[in-house]
């Protein structure tokens, strides 16, 4: 009896676990999925790009639906919000969801990143990005397109909020001034903005938050394409820059952006536990009217430079 017990427990775990997506699939892993009716493509690219050609099957839940005002892009919508809109694309947890955007460029792939993010922070499991996006579906030997738009009949869906996945200000700030735990803050934009040569439009004030460390995203992509590395090359990048030490990481940039390339690659692909993305980032911490803790600020003259500079631009 107890064998049998052992073995319906293995049965079970095997066949949970068959059901998780890999989560950054290449054009022609999609496409077999695809034609065996496996897969709904999530198309987060502009409703013109859509229009023009798309995945077959695809939807369109552009970019824009899943973030926040344009003075805080990174925030989160209300739960109300963020329900409504699953269930009016049609969206179940049932479902192997494919990400995708252009793959014009390395930042691109943020946008695939951050609606993965945000899906599986409402209680989606079955999750996956095309590496490489649009361009490289285009490209490899998946290329077939279609024009007519789709549109999923809407479901009742009821979003499980993942609070873990995400850290707010107020926790941020804490962690922070009280030394709070074994953490590691990240931050993913490139150097400029780290060293405060370069700011944000969102951002009050140039430089970093108090205590981060510098990990761009941009090394994260082949040399020669825009698509992520092979997961063992992520994982030698990872421990050369021991990032796997820290009991808990901290993930953010200006917007809740970048940062999600690098939540995307530490905890879905170099497999780190407790990654947790900051979604305001430094838009919502700098513009925060108790003036938080910030490390590289530039002083006033180097202020009024860096304003001039853009102005001039």
């Amino acid at each position: 009896m107890l064998s049998f017990i052992r073995f319906l427990a293995v049965s079970l775990l095997l066949a949970s676990s068959s059901l998780l997506a890999q989560p950054l699939l290449e054009a022609h892993q999609a496409a077999a999925l695809l034609a065996d009716g496996e897969l709904q493509a999530v198309d987060i690219r502009s409703p013109e790009l859509y229009q023009q050609e798309h995945i077959p099957g695809a939807i369109s839940a552009p970019y824009g639906r899943w973030r926040g005002p344009a003075s805080n892009p990174g925030q989160l919508l209300s739960p109300h919000d963020f329900e409504q809109l699953v269930q009016e694309l049609g969206l179940t947890p049932e479902q192997h969801i494919l990400v995708y955007s252009t793959g014009d460029d390395e930042t691109d792939f943020g946008a695939a990143a951050r609606v993965y993010w945000t899906l599986k922070y409402l209680g989606f499991e079955r999750l996956s990005v095309l590496n490489g996006g649009f361009k490289y579906w285009l490209a490899g030997q998946a290329g077939s397109t279609e024009q007519a738009a789709r549109q999923l009949p809407a479901s009742l869906t009821r979003i499980q909020l993942q609070p873990q996945l995400a850290v707010g200000t107020d926790e941020l700030f804490d962690k922070i001034s009280r030394q709070q735990g074994d953490f590691q803050l990240l931050d993913s934009r490139p150097p400029a903005f780290f060293e405060g040569t370069v700011k944000a439009p969102t951002a009050t004030v140039g430089g970093t938050i108090a205590g981060a460390r510098n990990l761009p995203f941009q090394q994260w992509f082949n040399t020669n394409d825009t698509r992520i590395r092979p997961a063992a090359e992520i994982r030698q990048l990872v421990r050369e820059q021991q990032l796997t030490e820290a009991g808990e990481t901290l993930s953010f940039c200006n917007t809740g952006h970048w940062a999600a390339t690098n939540w995307f690659v530490l905890s879905e692909l170099a497999g780190l536990d407790n990654v947790r993305l900051y979604p305001g980032s430094m838009a919502e911490w700098t513009q925060n009217p108790a003036a938080l803790p910030m490390a590289n600020t530039p002083g006033r003259w180097q202020q009024i430079k860096a304003k001039f500079q853009q102005l001039v631009q």
